[in-house]
Formats: structure tokens, sequence, C-alpha cells
């Protein structure tokens, strides 16, 4: 009898032991890291809870956290360029695993927006925009995404003169 209650006793200790962290709890690390500037280990809990809770209510926001956190981190210019890749794709994703989510259309037009301003990729980011008009055409970003498309690949200076406003030249001191 004493053998059967160590044995339960063992296999009730392996369980706890071996048992997933909730995607609430990784969650909750997760932004305690953040906040405490802790960025790689804030983007490990993260990505440790959209591995194991792929379906999680945490995980579109843990996603979109993650790209972030690519798109900002200081690295060197080789890496930056993987890093700003990798966060278009983190932020394709939510809108894919999690169309319905009120983070999808803020997600797809990241998409976009990191493709076209830091990656200069403007037939991706025009992909992405046309998705986001697509699926969203009633989504308070719309506006900003057609202006998007219509100004993709210009200069702020190109813009401004295709809406008739001139730009002064620089006076120059003698």
């Amino acid at each position: 009898m004493i053998s059967k209650v160590i044995w339960l006793f063992l296999l009730s200790l392996i369980f706890v032991a071996c048992s997933k962290t909730s995607d609430e709890d990784l969650y909750k690390l997760g932004i305690e890291e953040f906040k405490n500037n802790n960025i790689d280990q804030a983007y490990k809990y993260f990505e440790q809870l959209v591995d194991e809770h792929p379906q999680s209510e945490f995980a579109a926001e843990s996603l979109i956290l993650m790209a972030d956190i690519l798109q900002n981190k200081q690295v060197e210019e080789t890496e930056r360029k993987a890093n700003l890749q990798k966060a278009v794709e983190l932020y394709v994703r939510v809108q894919y695993d999690f169309p319905n989510s009120e983070k999808a259309p803020q997600a797809l037009f990241m998409a976009g927006f990191v493709s076209s301003e830091m990656l200069k990729d403007y037939d991706a980011a025009a992909v992405h925009y046309k998705r986001f008009m697509k699926i969203y055409p009633d989504n308070e970003l719309a506006v900003s995404v057609q202006e998007e498309i219509n100004n993709l690949g210009k200069t702020p200076e190109e813009i401004l003169s295709s809406k008739g406003i001139s730009i002064p030249e620089k006076v120059s001191s003698k």
C-alpha cells in the first residue's frame, strides 16, 4: 500500500514538473520583462506562448509585440534587414491566423508600412495594402492605407507636389 502512495506521489510530481506554463502566465511574464526593458527575455516569453498556445487569446497580441520588438531592436545593419523581414512575417501571421482579431487590421497595415518605409520593398507593401483594402475596406485605417497605396515609392517632396503644395527653396545665407 505504501509503495502505491509513493508511486502516485512521484507521478503527480512528474506531471506538475512537465506541465506547460499557462498562456496567461507567459503573457504576463513577457509584459513584465518588456516593462523592465529586458527585451530579449520578453521576446522569448511571447515566442513560447505562441509556440505552446497557438490559439490563445494572447497569441495575436504576442505576435504583434514580437514584431514590434524586432522592428525597434537596435542591431547592426545586416541583422536589421532580417529583423524587419521577420517582423513583417509576424504581422502577416496575425492577419492570417487571427483574421477576426481586432489586432488583425493594424497588423496588416504594419506589414505594409514596414515593407514600404523601412525595407523599401514597394511590391510587398502593395500586396499587404491591397489585401487590407480587400478585407477591411471599412476599417478606420482604410483611408491611410489608400493614401499609402497612392504614394508608394514617392519622396515627401513628390507627395507634397502631387497635392499642389510647393516647397520653398532654402534661403542661403551670405
